[in-house]
């Protein structure tokens, strides 16, 4: 439908790179988000793993360790690509990252009001970017947080795993929203599921968008307030 369109000339085709944590992030834009921007306004979407060191001129790639090496590999892109239509954004982890991320050391995170203090990281990251392109977001609080818009979903990838899942929803029923799960070393969204069905460890980076794209884009966002603000974000660009 997207090359059809282009064919009679209605919509420019239009490039988005997204900075992503991991192979888990980058195959749910490439398999979710991109659908649906290429359907909404052919949008041509690149997913690219962060930098977390360069040694001996080989990039490394996959978490946020250190801030420096991420910024310094968003600039580079940045530079590299300076056509009008081309946008650029992250979907990185707010859990875990590191000390020297811009407004860490200026905000403290509010259980009760994850909203505001994500808010806060995403404008400094933003500042220190510098440049109108680039639409920061931070996943509240890692990307498996999306997986419990739905957790009987969880079926679709996982043989009786019935047990697993009413666990999961015990364990977040008194939360005001899933993006209030917290950030804690065990009680994470994704250290939740990998305690009650571990073999989700080892297929996190395939059962985890494949879950999502069964979710579906529209309940995604129904459940996760702060996801669904950044999609509309890049949705508008």
């Amino acid at each position: 439908m997207a090359e059809e369109r282009h064919r009679r000339g209605a919509v420019d085709v239009k490039e988005l790179y997204v900075f992503c944590e991991g192979h888990t992030e980058q195959a749910f834009c490439n398999q979710v988000l991109a659908r649906q921007l290429d359907y909404l306004r052919s949008v041509a979407v690149h997913t690219i793993r962060v930098a977390f060191s360069r040694k001996k001129g080989v990039v490394h790639r996959g978490g946020v360790k250190r801030y420096e090496p991420l910024r310094r590999d968003i600039l580079n892109k940045l530079k590299g690509r300076r056509d009008k239509d081309v946008q650029f954004t992250s979907m990185l982890d707010l859990y875990g990252l590191p000390p020297d991320f811009p407004g860490k050391d200026q905000h403290i995170r509010d259980p009760n009001n994850p909203m505001k203090y994500v808010e806060a990281l995403e404008t400094a990251f933003g500042q220190d970017i510098g440049d109108r392109r680039f639409v920061p977001h931070l996943q509240l609080h890692e990307y498996e947080t999306l997986l419990y818009a739905d957790l009987d979903a969880f079926a679709y990838a996982f043989e009786n795993c019935e047990r697993a899942v009413e666990q999961l929803k015990e364990e977040v029923k008194d939360f005001p929203t899933i993006e209030h799960i917290n950030d804690g070393q065990q009680t994470a969204p994704s250290k939740r599921i990998i305690r009650v069905l571990p073999a989700y460890q080892g297929r996190k980076t395939t059962a985890g968008p494949d879950i999502a794209e069964y979710i579906g884009l529209t309940k995604l966002r129904e459940k996760c307030p702060h996801f669904d603000e950044w999609v509309k974000a890049i949705e508008q660009l």
